[in-house]
């Protein structure tokens, strides 16, 4: 059955402009001037699909990794995952602690982490043969990826606080660290992504792409995600060099085809729920918008492999962390 799309061409806040193409199995209404455009794909392609049979998810009992947990156990539910709470004890807080006391005081400290993680698992009813707990202690990000490749994790769920400016110049960002170190997928839930009900599904997953070509594993994890939640799926590319304002007229169609061949196999139903993003000037800035102005539920996002040490302390951070930091939905980062 074909469905009928309007291609969107209009402005936003700030004079950004954007255009918007279906890229599945669509024509449009005839009428109007609207840019028209419709791709084809005749070939078969192909994409590994990824496996999330163990899933971390890293609290630290605040509000930040409470909002985090609903995202977790969803993913578990829909991929069947094995998931492990993990909770880091950070050893700086013993400092002030003679040696003779800390054994002690961390021994009650591992005690109590245990109990408050077996209480939030009882309180939402999850299964006990699903769930498994994992306290231990030291430096959180190194701790967090041991614990990653001890146990095969293959998506790590936490939150973070944003911290931002002369904050990020001085404390780093803990989830910036993880997710620039970790062996595997990375789910950063932000201070700006809204409380969700256990029963959230996922509607609309954003992709940002560069086309040319893209052999990042971020494709197959946005890919996998569309295809078992139903959800639709947005490529979008971001033309830096073009101001915010630009009003350029593309076919768009060529580069996106090729992707999808790349990509996607000719036989699964992502095909219909497939669109092009173009967005122009500052990649975080267009991406960040067009997350917020479409309702994105997920944002996924190759990052660039980086000493976290040195991207803590740029004067100017770059696109990953500015997205995961500011973004209004939980952002997977996966390292390419």
């Amino acid at each position: 059955m074909r469905r009928w799309f309007m291609p969107l061409i209009h402005r936003v806040r700030r004079g950004r402009l954007r255009n918007t193409i279906c890229l599945g199995d669509t024509k449009f209404p005839p009428g109007g001037n609207r840019q028209r455009k419709k791709v084809t794909m005749e070939n078969q392609g192909s994409v590994n699909a990824i496996i999330l049979d163990r899933l971390l998810f890293a609290t630290d009992f605040s509000a930040a990794s409470e909002a985090a947990f609903e995202y977790a156990r969803s993913i578990a539910e829909r991929y069947r995952a094995q998931m492990y709470v993990v909770h880091v004890i950070d050893l700086d807080v013993f400092e002030l602690i003679s040696s003779e006391s800390t054994t002690e005081v961390l021994k009650q400290a591992h005690e109590q982490a245990r109990q408050k993680i077996a209480g939030m698992l009882t309180t939402r009813g999850l299964p006990s043969d699903q769930c498994h707990i994992v306290v231990t202690h030291g430096v959180v990000p190194e701790a967090l990826t041991g614990i990653m490749r001890q146990y095969d994790i293959e998506l790590a769920v936490l939150g973070t606080h944003g911290r931002r400016a002369f904050k990020k110049l001085l404390l780093g960002s803990i989830a910036e660290e993880v997710f620039r170190i970790a062996p595997c997928a990375v789910l950063t839930v932000g201070p700006k992504t809204p409380p969700v009900a256990a029963d959230a599904k996922v509607q609309h997953i954003l992709y940002p792409v560069e086309f040319a070509p893209d052999p990042s594993d971020a494709a197959k994890y946005a890919i996998s995600l569309a295809e078992r939640y139903g959800a639709r799926l947005t490529v979008m590319n971001v033309a830096e060099d073009m101001p915010a304002s630009a009003n350029k007229r593309e076919d768009f169609p060529m580069p996106a085809g090729r992707w999808i061949e790349d990509h996607i196999s000719k036989s699964s139903g992502l095909r219909r729920r497939l669109y092009f993003e173009r967005g122009f000037g500052p990649a975080a800035e267009a991406i960040l918008e067009f997350a917020s102005n479409a309702v994105v539920d997920v944002i996924v996002l190759g990052v660039r492999r980086q000493d976290p040490t040195i991207a803590a302390h740029l004067p100017k951070s770059d696109t990953a962390y500015e997205v995961v930091s500011r973004a209004p939905c939980p952002v997977l980062t996966v390292r390419g």
